[in-house]
């Protein structure tokens, strides 16, 4: 059984060469902010590509990315695209409790992006304190933030049935549903914000002949690519439906086949 899926990729956010005076952290007016002052230095780089500073997982291109700084639960700046700070230093009071992120969109979008189908995120962030008449740089590392699943039938299903179809949505959001089915499923991938807690989400398989759908739960962890295959196994009168779980291209799990008699 050929179960393919995406691979999960990591992009590294290193040192950008800092921000516009308009966001520079030696403002006077801000009651957050010091004399004493450091420099901070950032950039972009994709260690799969050194010299492509500008490529990313999935198509996207880091000089969208949206960053944001802050020290405590003070702003100094949010929001801001990549591609319109890159190349720039900026100096910062001498503090720790700052926090450096970047995200390739926000949490809410990677689910209601594409009509609902959602999109990947990709996420990171790292905290850091500016010493006095220091120049440092600072090193974010970003990741896939959220989790994806794909459907995919066996060849003897898409040989013997004209319709075929399962229908996957989370224990926590069930009018969230997604239908992957003969027509879509080679094409449709649906994402999942989950949490560190995990996400449950439910698979039900219709299949021609099967009076009872066959019902089987995934535990989702964060930042994993699922693959999920359905098969049929044994003849009429005595067959039954099975699901393979393939996470980021590893079969993790083979699941006892639960009988279906066609006929009931």
């Amino acid at each position: 059984m050929n179960i393919l899926t995406m691979h999960k990729q990591i992009l590294y956010i290193f040192p950008l060469m800092g921000l516009l005076s308009f966001v520079s952290c030696t403002n006077d007016e801000d009651p957050i902010l010091s004399n004493a002052t450091g420099e901070i230095r950032f950039s972009v780089v994709d260690t799969t590509a050194v010299e492509i500073t500008t490529k990313a997982p999935f198509g996207l291109d880091v000089n969208d990315f949206e960053v944001s700084l802050s020290r405590g639960n003070e702003s100094v700046f949010s929001g801001r695209k990549y591609g319109d700070i890159a190349g720039e230093t900026i100096t910062c009071s001498a503090s720790d409790g700052y926090v450096l992120t970047a995200e390739s969109c926000e949490e809410a979008e990677a689910e209601s992006a594409n009509s609902g189908w959602g999109q990947a995120r990709v996420y990171g962030e790292e905290a850091f304190a500016v010493v006095a008449g220091e120049s440092k740089t600072v090193t974010v590392e970003c990741g896939l933030a959220n989790s994806s699943v794909e459907v995919d039938f066996s060849d003897f299903i898409k040989s013997t049935y004209q319709e075929y179809s399962m229908e996957i949505h989370t224990s926590d959001a069930p009018d969230r549903s997604f239908t992957l089915d003969e027509v879509n499923h080679s094409y449709k991938t649906a994402y999942f914000n989950v949490g560190e807690s995990g996400r449950t989400l439910y698979c039900t398989v219709n299949l021609p002949g099967f009076e009872k759908p066959f019902l089987e739960t995934v535990e989702m962890v964060p930042s994993r690519s699922y693959k999920l295959m359905v098969k049929v196994i044994g003849e009429a009168g005595d067959m039954s439906a099975s699901l393979d779980i393939a996470v980021d291209n590893t079969l993790q799990e083979v699941n006892e086949p639960e009988s279906i008699n066609p006929y009931e």
